[in-house]
């Protein structure tokens, strides 16, 4: 049985298309891994272009919008996929209520916007490594 993980995409197109490159790292190191990813709607056609990518779920909410009920709602939808691991891109509380409304049994990102609790694989940014320019 593969690996099921759910990333969380960024909001903007370059982001998005760097986020290639970490579809791209996971399939090399867990090559049986099946990689969904929650995106905004104008991304589908970009997402179906990544060989990666098995499927794409369209957040149904816009940019800087909490839409708090549809994000609990695709949550719930998204329970019956039992994920093992999502990976939240964005650094925004809302970002991280998807994966923890589904159950997502490992929840991986940076710590950003008061995420304690949504996240239980908390990754801090070391800024001397990654300075931010």
């Amino acid at each position: 049985m593969s690996e099921t993980i759910l990333v969380i995409g960024p909001a903007w197109i370059g982001d998005m298309v760097m986020a290639q490159s970490l579809f791209k790292l996971i399939k090399q190191r867990r090559p049986q891994a099946q990689i969904d990813v929650v995106a905004p709607a104008w991304a589908e056609s970009l997402l179906a272009r990544m060989p990666e990518v098995a499927q794409a779920f369209s957040l149904p909410v816009g940019h800087r919008q909490l839409g708090l009920g549809s994000r609990w709602e695709l949550g719930r939808q998204l329970r019956d996929r039992k994920y093992e691991q999502a990976i939240i891109l964005p650094n925004s509380f809302k970002s991280a209520l998807i994966p923890f409304v589904a159950s997502v049994r490992r929840r991986t990102g940076f710590l950003g916007e008061y995420r304690w609790g949504l996240l239980n694989d908390v990754r801090r940014l070391d800024k001397k490594i990654l300075p931010r320019r």
